[in-house]
Formats: C-alpha cells, sequence, structure tokens
C-alpha cells in the first residue's frame, strides 16, 4: 500500500519540470543547486549539456554565476524552461515528470527540449503531459485522456492507425503520419 512507503524518499526520486518555471533571483548555479545541494561543477555541466542549456549559460555575463532576476526575467522562456530541466536532472530522479514543459515555447526552444528529452529517455523515466502532440511522437506508449479519464492508449503509430481521437488532434496539429 502506498502508506507503507517514505514520502520523502518518493519524493527525492521524482523531477518535476512544470509550464511555468519558477527561478529564483540568484544565480544560474544556486538555481541549479537548489534541486540537490550536493551538486558538483562536473554534476552541474554535464546536466547542462543534457538539457541543452551549456551553451547560452557560457554566453551569459558571468556564466553560471550570473544573476537571473526575479523568476528569471533575464532570460527567454526557453533559456528558464532547459535550466528547470537541468535542475530536476541534477537530481538524478528515478522518475522525470514534464508538465507541458513546451506549451509556451517558440519553435527553436521547442525543438531543443525536444532533442534534450530524447537524450534524456535513455537514462531514467518520463512522464511527458502535452498538448502538443509533436512532444510525444517518440513516445513508447501514449494515454489519452478526456475529462480525467483513458479513453484510447497505445503506441503513437497504433494510435494513428484508427480513426481515433489521438488522430483527429494529430490531424489539426499537422503531425498524423
Amino acid at each position: 500500500a502506498l502508506q507503507e512507503f517514505d514520502i520523502r524518499s518518493v519524493r527525492r526520486q521524482i523531477g518535476y519540470v512544470p509550464q511555468d518555471t519558477i527561478l529564483f533571483n540568484d544565480t544560474v548555479r544556486n538555481n541549479l543547486l537548489w534541486s540537490n545541494e550536493r551538486g558538483t561543477e562536473m554534476e552541474i555541466i554535464e546536466v547542462c549539456k543534457l538539457a541543452n542549456a551549456d551553451k547560452f549559460i557560457m554566453k551569459l555575463s558571468d556564466g553560471y554565476d550570473t544573476v537571473v532576476g526575479e523568476r528569471g526575467v533575464r532570460l527567454s522562456g526557453g533559456e528558464r524552461q532547459r535550466i528547470a530541466l537541468a535542475r530536476a536532472l541534477l537530481r538524478k530522479p528515478e522518475l522525470l515528470i514534464l508538465d507541458e514543459a513546451t506549451s509556451a515555447l517558440d519553435s527553436r526552444s521547442e525543438l531543443l527540449i525536444k532533442s534534450a528529452i530524447e537524450k534524456i529517455a535513455h537514462k531514467t523515466t518520463l512522464v511527458v503531459i502535452a498538448h502538443r502532440l509533436s512532444t510525444i511522437v517518440n513516445a513508447d506508449y501514449i494515454y489519452v485522456l478526456q475529462k480525467g479519464c483513458i479513453i484510447e492508449q497505445g503506441s503513437y503509430h497504433n494510435l494513428i492507425k484508427f480513426n481515433s481521437a489521438f488522430k483527429q488532434v494529430a490531424e489539426i496539429q499537422g503531425i498524423d503520419h
């Protein structure tokens, strides 16, 4: 039963990247270390590379020591999301939940996050919550929810084969191949 699990232990195994990222008025480094204060410099660089964040961070005025401003206002939405993804990865989660992580991003930032997701997919279990179906095309398994209930499930290709609700949304989004 769930009551037998230590909630703190379970929470330590989960990484979470929400749609609206919260960054603190602090340095990039300290925003990353918030999820794992014992993270080493090498681990920080590694997760930033995985999250496609290292290149833009190194271009900031003070690199990892750049203060990002309240809620990360000195960064673009895509940069904030990539830092949030790196922060979640620094935690070394067994389960990583991406909750609409690309929904508010421009096309280039979305592609960078999708590329990061593909790199991460072999390192941990991912649960990706998305309305943009392009984010989940390569998912092993997809659950389609409607009004809080699972109405369809299967691989992307199996769901596309049939005249399903999933296929209809895919056609609307122009990705029904």
